[in-house]
């Protein structure tokens, strides 16, 4: 066996037989059939007497990108089918999370006969009452976790509503069913959309998620899709461009628009006007730059470095917070706690959370619990209202609290590799495992140290871009200084493939150095 096959297979814990299965071909017949899930045949039944009766119909989704293209999934599907209808992102800031009783009383007085509510959680009952009442029939497509008592709406479709073993998927690939049983086909374009938004809801890219983005990959690359094109940048498709490109640009308008802006992205998913790819995808980027140039946060103060929790109030907009915590959290090591005045009560703070190993943020939120008004989320983040007047009190409690429970550093795990085996075809066998993300990630190679090769550097004199015997192009982001400094140094680092002017390379970028 190949030696350096063989070191991956142990990094991984697989067999050759393993190995084999996971880099065997993949079509559409691996996606999910219709058969699997419970309400599939009454929830199709039920926009086919939409489409053939000509009703009013809405498709209610999120304003994140899971939601977002999940919505535009659907609405592709019935404009293949020949049938036009309404289609609503919510503003995160004036209806807040999932159908409501206000939305629905809208619905109402434009006559709408059906609702189709995507990536919006399974916990609406009173809304569903209220359209029930009001004679709008409500379908629901989820992937939420499922309370006790479903809501009283036409027919639910949700991953754990099948017999589909290990189906943790995210609202667009639940839309994406939706719309084969609507054409009878799974199409490339969808499959595609569904793929990007599993990568931004961070599903496991593990079964059938894996094998929704394999083929996503292959799909995008094929035909080049305009729009996506557009936001990518670039012809070449994987699943670090569309999780690291894509992704946070749709993301973006949901962060920011206060109002409705990000329902043009619908129109931008599922519009054949190149026009109108073209003048969204400028407002795209504009929007884009505004929320990188937000996310940032501000220099923390000593006296703030010194707590065991970072925990501050800014002025940002809500959507953003999370965004902020996450960097404060990766910077610092520390469980990050962000705050804002709330746009409906300038009494209340709104909060995210972020955390890691160590510190659980549900069990913060549970001891704390009488300064919180409302609060949910998971072990790793969340989101929680106080009482602005309590922000000192809260601070106070939660460092106390918190340091008890340091978050733990998990040890990494490498792949040792020596500089012969950075090889292009060591890439591909690599590659051949891909994709990677949530749940299967990409080796980290642990070079041993070295002294036979000469570094080279950018004209500015701050990066590394040396080009290795084996045509594997060695990259260091601002490490020239470091590379100088050191004697006898290793370094840890990825595979990346990139293209730039329609040439293809793969780089090995640097993460760290160690010393012997």
């Amino acid at each position: 066996m190949n030696k350096f096959l063989d070191k991956l297979l142990k990094y991984y814990d697989l067999s050759l037989r393993d190995y084999e299965k996971l880099t065997a071909e993949v079509t559409k017949e691996n996606l999910p059939t219709a058969e699997a899930f419970f309400n599939f045949e009454s929830f199709i039944s039920r926009i086919e007497k939409a489409i053939a009766s000509d009703e009013n119909v809405v498709i209610y989704g999120d304003y994140d990108a899971d939601g977002i293209l999940a919505t535009s999934i659907l609405k592709y599907a019935f404009l293949k089918r020949g049938k036009d209808v309404f289609t609503m992102i919510p503003s995160r800031y004036k209806d807040g999370y999932g159908l409501n009783t206000n939305v629905v009383e809208k619905f109402s007085k434009r006559a709408i006969n059906l609702i189709i509510t995507v990536d919006n959680g399974i916990n609406q009952h009173d809304a569903i009452d209220l359209a029930n009442e009001l004679g709008i029939d409500v379908l629901v497509s989820d992937h939420h976790e499922l309370s006790e008592t479903l809501p009283n709406a036409i027919a639910i479709l949700h991953p754990e509503l099948s017999n589909l073993v290990r189906l943790n998927s995210c609202g667009a690939y639940m839309a994406l069913v939706i719309s084969y049983g609507m054409l009878g086909y799974y199409d490339d374009y969808l499959i595609s959309l569904a793929a990007i938004a599993t990568l931004a809801d961070m599903m496991p890219l593990v079964d059938r998620n894996r094998t929704l983005v394999r083929l996503a990959i292959k799909a995008t690359n094929d035909h080049q899709y305009f729009p996506l094109v557009k936001l990518n940048d670039s012809t070449f498709f994987d699943e670090t461009s569309m999780s690291m490109k894509i992704a946070p640009k749709i993301n973006a308008l949901g962060r920011l628009s206060q109002n409705y802006e990000s329902n043009v992205l619908v129109e931008y998913f599922t519009t054949t006007d190149v026009k109108r790819h073209y003048d969204i995808s400028d407002y795209i980027e504009k929007v884009y730059k505004k929320r990188k140039s937000m996310s940032r946060g501000e220099e923390l103060s000593a006296k703030e470095l010194k707590n065991p929790v970072i925990a501050l109030i800014t002025d940002e907009l809500e959507g953003v917070l999370g965004l902020i915590a996450q960097n404060y959290m990766l910077e610092h090591n520390k469980p990050a706690f962000i705050f804002t005045e709330s746009s409906e009560d300038p009494s209340l703070l709104k909060g995210s959370v972020r955390s890691k190993s160590g510190f659980n943020v549900v069990d913060a939120f549970s001891h704390l619990e009488h300064l919180i008004l409302t609060s949910g989320g998971h072990k790793e983040a969340g989101g929680l209202t106080i009482r602005k007047q309590d922000f000192i009190v809260f601070k106070e409690a939660l460092n106390k609290y918190a340091k008890n429970y340091p978050l733990i550093t998990q040890d990494e795990k490498y792949l040792d590799v020596t500089l012969d085996e950075i090889t292009k075809e060591n890439y591909a066998l690599i590659k051949n495992l891909s994709p990677f993300g949530h749940k299967f990630r990409a080796p980290l190679l642990r070079v041993a140290p070295i002294t036979n090769v000469k570094y080279l550097y950018s004209r500015d004199g701050k990066h590394i871009i040396t080009p290795l015997e084996s045509g594997v192009k060695l990259i260091g982001f601002s490490l020239a200084e470091e590379s100088k400094n050191a004697l006898n140094i290793g370094f840890t680092a990825t595979f990346a493939e990139s293209e730039f002017r329609g040439r293809r390379s793969i780089d090995l970028i640097i993460k760290e150095f160690f010393t012997a």
